[in-house]
């Protein structure tokens, strides 16, 4: 999601001006729409869904991927060791999955609640002070946000870094892929969280979330490297 107070340098300041909707950005559920649609939305000259939703869903396709690996290992006499890992794995990955796409569609909502922020009326000091509080709640919410997917791709990487020690190792090249996908999904809401802490009046809460989200970046890239470097392995090339 792009802060208006970083829009200047971002993007064109006609952007966050009041404007009349049709309301199909803040209504739209990509959730019971085709794949296409969301590409086809995200990819045109609109406001949502924009990074924080993509980055969400980035997440969620990881899951998949780790997900498919853990079915394809479960009830074979191979695994049976490991079979209650990988029944675990399996209803973790489907939670993160579904919060994940709750998220990408709660970003969008969130977008709609910044911008309506600044939309408000500014004309007296009252108005001022009124508009300036509603535009820290709503980018405090969107950070917060922001911080649940990065917390979530994080948790994808780890159930990927442990179907890599057990899994079928047939399917250590798609938990690899799940691995990656889910670094590059924590970077891109890391991207997203600078976004909205480049605009947030709170100093106090603004360095715990930094902290918060480079936490949880940085433990990413250690589960995604631990994965990869076991799957470059396996494969030998």
């Amino acid at each position: 999601m792009v802060s208006p107070a970083a829009a200047g340098h971002l993007l064109p300041r006609a952007l966050f001006e009041p404007r009349a909707s049709s309301g199909e950005e803040s209504t739209m559920d990509y959730r019971s729409e085709p794949l296409m649609r969301y590409l086809d939305d995200a990819s045109a000259a609109r406001p949502t869904p924009g990074g924080g939703s993509v980055a969400a869903v980035a997440a969620a396709l990881a899951s998949t991927m780790a997900s498919m690996a853990a079915g394809f290992t479960l009830g074979k006499e191979k695994f049976k060791a490991v079979e209650p890992d990988i029944q675990a794995a399996i209803a973790r990955l489907a939670d993160l999955r579904g919060s994940l796409l709750d998220m990408a569609h709660e970003d969008m909502a969130a977008y709609e609640a910044v911008m309506a922020a600044y939309r408000l009326p500014k004309n007296t000091d009252a108005e001022k002070a009124a508009r300036a509080e509603a535009v820290r709640r709503a980018t405090k919410a969107s950070l917060g946000l922001v911080l649940r997917v990065l917390a979530a791709a994080r948790d994808v990487a780890e159930a990927s870094r442990r179907l890599a020690d057990i899994a079928n190792p047939n399917l250590l090249s798609d938990v690899g892929v799940a691995a990656e996908l889910a670094l590059g999904a924590a970077r891109a809401a890391r991207i997203n969280a600078a976004v909205n802490l480049s605009g947030y009046s709170d100093a106090a809460d603004a360095s715990a979330a930094c902290l918060a989200a480079d936490a949880a970046v940085a433990e990413t890239e250690r589960l995604a490297g631990e994965t990869r470097g076991i799957v470059v392995k396996h494969l030998g090339r």
